[in-house]
């Protein structure tokens, strides 16, 4: 069976893929792209090379060389690595200079085809996380309200609608009225400030766009998302089913139980 590679970024969903990958028996080769320690793999058994994000010709060099024919690209990247140090080689700027004053996802579309038509075949992010995703239904043990669920409704349908128009993928609902949305800040912020405009007991919402690319981004909930909810003096959480990674499901739930939050799945 061909090899799988993963290009990770920082956090714990790589490490959750390459754990997936090899328990189906794949071999794999992980090529870290950003300043973590590789040390988060020293359990897995797997093939090392850390490469800079700018250094897209070598990173494909390296995987055809290893046979790997199937690759995913998880993880995030913070912005300061591209600048600090910020290796480049010419494939990347040719790639750059190719898309100079275009959005962020042209030059991100452009690594993709160029990975393409060396005959890498990019996997979807939730290929080995299947797991993650939850299924249609309330999640926690505390169960939204009636009218709780025409604000996740309301909620659900808001995200969707930014998302389609590329702004972002959190709303925060009170009162069925949206006094939140998520632009350049990111999702804990827009919470944050969704509950200081709405007060106690607003619903947070999130959502990606119909044709969403779940190769380069699944939209994800987690503990630090949960506390932001907190913190925000939020009651309910709504995601959408099968497109959302939950991370450490179990616990978070459990926790949000704790804290009178309920966490929802909308198909």
């Amino acid at each position: 069976m061909d090899r799988v590679g993963i290009i990770a970024g920082s956090g714990q969903l790589p490490v959750l893929t390459a754990k997936s990958i090899v328990s189906q028996g794949r071999e794999l080769v992980v090529i870290p792209i950003t300043n973590d320690e590789e040390n988060r793999f020293k359990d897995i058994p797997c093939e090392i090379y850390p490469f800079g994000v700018g250094q897209i010709q070598k990173i494909t060099r390296k995987l055809l060389e290893l046979n790997t024919k199937e690759i995913v690209i998880i993880g995030k990247i913070e912005p300061s690595i591209l600048l600090n140090p910020f290796k480049v080689d010419a494939t990347t700027i040719k790639i750059l200079t190719q898309n100079l004053n275009k959005k962020t996802s042209a030059i991100i579309s452009a690594v993709l085809e160029h990975f393409e038509n060396a005959g890498l075949m990019i996997l979807r992010q939730d290929q080995f996380l299947k797991h993650l995703l939850p299924d249609p239904g309330v999640l926690t043990k505390r169960h939204p309200t009636a009218a709780q669920w025409e604000e996740i409704k309301a909620g659900i349908l808001t995200a969707r609608k930014i998302a389609e128009l590329g702004i972002g993928q959190t709303v925060v609902v009170k009162n069925q009225m949206v006094v939140a949305i998520e632009a350049i800040e990111g999702t804990d912020k827009t919470i944050l400030r969704g509950g200081e405009l709405g007060g106690k007991g607003v619903v947070v919402a999130k959502a990606a766009e119909k044709n969403h690319d779940f190769r380069i981004d699944v939209p994800t909930v987690g503990m630090q998302t949960l506390k932001t909810l907190h913190d925000a003096r939020a009651s309910v959480l709504a995601v959408e089913a099968g497109r959302t990674f939950v991370m450490e499901p179990e616990v978070l739930c459990n926790q949000a139980d704790k804290w009178k939050i309920a966490i929802v799945a909308v198909a």
